[in-house]
């Protein structure tokens, strides 16, 4: 169904500034950009007047658009693709299955060319982002996990099945994202030693990601967790040949059983090693041997914000709220700097992380290399309100011909497009 609806475009205003307008660059006492002049900004609301809309986790980029939650005038969330340049609409949707909520809420997704799909519980969706267009929607007979991963021109998604002993565990399905077809796909070689009450038919665990390895077409990584009693969880690394339909390796531990000690966020395959956030814990495992190179435990866990790889070097945003750089080889230390605690997933531009963080509303910017905060941009200083940057999407686009890129973050009210800092 076409959801390009021309008078909801008449209708629903933005506001954009010229860099500089409203603000100048204000410094802390240490130093910090607290605030600096915008190149643009939009409403994410018709009219101005806030209605709670909805919170895309992962950047949602296409030829270098964006797609952010915006309302209408009534209050309806849609998803809205607008251009880099100024923030003008492109087109907008909102076909969402009817008196149903949380379904413009998109923890995780799969981008194909120009096709989007996402999970909610029983609906399915997949947006074209050329057009705006429904490509398809399903409400399902049954409740799909929101985690989704990438498998060439089809993708994963993880559901409970009851198997043949009457417990319920979790499998992978494959899904063409064509058509939203789901078959079948993977279930792990579950003991089955211990089976949780946490359903009618008690859970005895299952797969919770299946990861592509672009270096081998025939193998998957796949993570999966079993339940302990007194809610405790072990995890388990395995390795899945496609061609031969066997495991090269299953069942290699990645921590120690403790309470909510799940694989939290996508492993990332990186050098030919697999690095997680289990828990309390990062963990290194050789790739083609599922045998541990280390483990680290931290205070606290990296449940939203997660870890990333960039320039040799893992940047982990921890809820204690401190970021750390280590040594993908040794997990030495290299620094440790200013996070903040329920962060947004972190993005890379030239040797900055960039992340808005939870604890505190504010949108961070800190130096890969010595991990000194270079800016902490405060919404209430921009907005000349009490606005916090909201934990949503930060994306980051490359400069051309020598200028710099630019950072497009989000407040509760409007999108905000900043130069890099380099």
């Amino acid at each position: 169904m076409k959801t390009y609806l021309s008078i909801l475009l008449l209708v629903f205003s933005f506001t954009c500034c010229n860099k500089g307008e409203i603000i100048g660059i204000q410094f802390d006492d240490n130093g910090v950009i607290i605030s600096q002049p915008f190149q643009w900004k939009r409403s994410l609301h018709a009219r101005g007047v806030f209605h709670s809309n909805g919170f895309f986790k992962p950047p949602i980029v296409y030829n270098n658009n964006i797609a952010i939650p915006t309302t209408g005038a009534d209050g309806t969330q849609y998803m809205t693709l607008i251009n880099t340049t100024k923030g003008e609409t492109i087109w907008q949707w909102n076909d969402v299955f009817p008196d149903i909520s949380g379904d413009m809420e998109l923890f995780r997704l799969y981008i194909y060319n120009n096709l989007l799909t996402w999970q909610q519980g029983s609906r399915s969706y997949c947006v074209n982002l050329e057009n705006g267009n429904t490509q398809w929607r399903f409400q399902r007979d049954k409740s799909y996990d929101v985690r989704i991963n990438s498998f060439g021109n089809s993708y994963f998604t993880y559901s409970i099945i009851t198997n043949n002993d009457g417990y319920d565990e979790q499998v992978a399905y494959v899904g063409d994202i064509n058509t939203g077809n789901l078959t079948e796909f993977l279930r792990a070689n579950l003991s089955g030693d211990y089976v949780a009450p946490t359903s009618a038919n008690g859970g005895i665990g299952g797969i919770i990601y299946v990861n592509e390895i672009t270096s081998n077409n025939n193998l998957l990584l796949i993570t999966y967790a079993e339940p302990l009693p007194d809610w405790n969880v072990n995890s388990f690394l395995g390795l899945y040949n496609i061609q031969t339909e066997q495991w090269e390796y299953e069942r290699k531990l990645m921590a120690p059983p403790t309470v909510n000690s799940s694989v939290f966020h996508t492993p990332v395959i990186y050098d030919n090693k697999v690095y997680a956030n289990v828990g309390k814990n990062l963990v290194c495992h050789d790739l083609y041997t599922g045998e541990q190179l280390w483990i680290k435990s931290f205070t606290q866990d990296f449940l939203f914000s997660g870890f990333i790889i960039e320039e040799n070097k893992i940047i982990a945003n921890n809820e204690n709220l401190t970021l750390y750089c280590l040594d993908p080889e040794t997990c030495s230390e290299i620094w440790t700097g200013e996070g903040a605690g329920t962060s947004s997933r972190m993005s890379y531009l030239n040797g900055i992380i960039y992340f808005v963080g939870g604890s505190d509303g504010k949108f961070h910017a800190v130096d890969i290399s010595t991990g000194k905060t270079i800016w902490r941009l405060n919404a209430e200083i921009i907005e000349g309100n009490d606005g916090l940057f909201k934990t949503n999407a930060v994306y980051v686009f490359s400069g051309e011909n020598g200028n710099k890129g630019k950072i497009i973050a989000l407040t509760d009210m409007y999108a905000y497009c900043f130069e890099a800092y380099r």
